[in-house]
């Protein structure tokens, strides 16, 4: 007799779609930096999975509707699940450009290089501290805000690699996270850090290109918070952020077609209005999101523990009198680097103010909107209740 299905519970579906999303987007970009085959085909391996976890929570919502109420509900759901999958897509285009041997305009590579968010590929030496510590114990997220989501090693890959994956020497480690941070995990390997310095060919377009892939990450964790912390305010900057990314695509497809005038290998810039075309639906998927918010759908709490048990977290800090951030800026607080966790944004008052600036002195009764590691959102949040570190 067959075994008798068991389906998986919304909330896990959801937290493992954003946690597929989210690497998929990472595995996209650094195939196109490091001109990777093997991380364009692991983007692509997971791009089927999405396919995979989206036709089960639609089965589930055919199965769970019974009535008007109940399909109100499942409705956000479906509108999460499927902007999600829209990433998944847009990302996977991204990877394709690698597999499809698309030739890569330079000026794509340094777009993702000048992003806020580096991505760096680390040799691990073989006197280095990481060799036989397993990565759940170096904590690297939250102590020096560097994210390892992809090992190669040998011939083969780890994506992503588990919380009792050993480093070994020779490795190679793929990683995201601040300059100073990839700075310290480089002296950690025993590695040279990169040097790297901007090419000359379209500086306007190539500063163009970075801000987009900065405001298209920075809209879907916004949007994330949104739904997370029901927020009107936050909903609607994400679709006025929407606004101005369309406007700055409008531009950089302008601009890439006047640069053709002059580029004498033409077919280059397919790439780059292919990047342009993924980030916009990138952007158009995190505004699906925010859409939620802003439609006052009814919001099912699966939501919030999804989001709670992604491995990627969003958090609010919120800052009392006796916290050591009260007079500090973001530059001297470092908790990206120091805690494994970045401010997103802060709420003073009624006021928001979105990726604020590092001279920005922290108050007491501000509320930090933090992105991280489950740990360091919680270390943000005991440090700014006035807890120890």
């Amino acid at each position: 007799m067959a075994k008798s299905f068991k389906p998986r519970s919304v909330r896990e579906l959801l937290t493992e779609m954003k946690d597929v999303s989210d690497l998929m987007i990472d595995l996209a970009y650094a195939a196109v930096l490091f001109e990777s085959d093997e991380l364009a085909d692991r983007a692509h391996e997971l791009e089927t999975r999405m396919d995979g976890l989206m036709y089960h929570i639609r089965a589930i919502a055919v199965v769970v509707t019974r009535n008007v109420r109940e399909a109100r509900k499942i409705t956000g759901i479906l509108q999460v699940a499927g902007a999600a999958e829209a990433i998944s897509n847009a990302t996977g285009d991204i990877a394709d450009l690698v597999r499809r041997e698309i030739e890569i305009h330079p000026v794509v590579r340094d777009a993702l290089r000048m992003a806020d968010e580096k991505i760096a590929w680390v040799e691990v030496n073989k006197d280095s501290m990481l060799v036989g510590k397993r990565f759940y114990d170096l904590r690297l997220p939250s102590n020096i805000g560097v994210w390892v989501f992809a090992i190669k090693r040998g011939k083969s890959w780890i994506v992503p690699p588990l919380m009792d994956t050993e480093a070994c020497a020779g490795d190679s480690l793929i990683v995201k996270g601040p300059p100073d941070g990839i700075t310290v995990l480089c002296k950690m390997a025993g590695a040279h850090k990169e040097a790297w310095m901007p090419g000359k060919e379209l500086p306007l377009i190539r500063n163009a290109l970075a801000e987009m892939r900065d405001l298209s990450s920075m809209m879907v964790d916004m949007a994330y918070s949104a739904i997370l912390l029901g927020s009107h305010e936050i909903a609607e900057e994400v679709r006025e952020i929407e606004e101005k990314f369309d406007k700055l695509a409008y531009k950089l497809w302008l601009a890439t077609l006047k640069a053709a005038k002059k580029e004498r290998n033409v077919a280059r810039l397919n790439s780059l209005l292919q990047m342009i075309r993924c980030m916009e639906l990138i952007s158009d998927a995190a505004d699906s999101i925010a859409d939620i918010v802003l439609r006052k759908m009814e919001l099912h709490p699966v939501f919030a523990r999804a989001l709670a048990e992604a491995d990627e977290q969003i958090g609010r800090a919120d800052v009392t009198m006796y916290s050591d951030f009260v007079g500090k800026s973001l530059k001297m607080l470092n908790l990206w680097t120091n805690m494994g966790a970045y401010v997103l944004m802060i709420k003073r008052g009624e006021r928001y103010m979105f990726d604020p600036s590092k001279r920005v002195r922290i108050r007491a009764g501000d509320s930090l909107i933090v992105r991280g590691s489950k740990r360091g959102v919680q270390k943000v949040k005991k440090a700014a209740a006035g807890g120890k570190r």
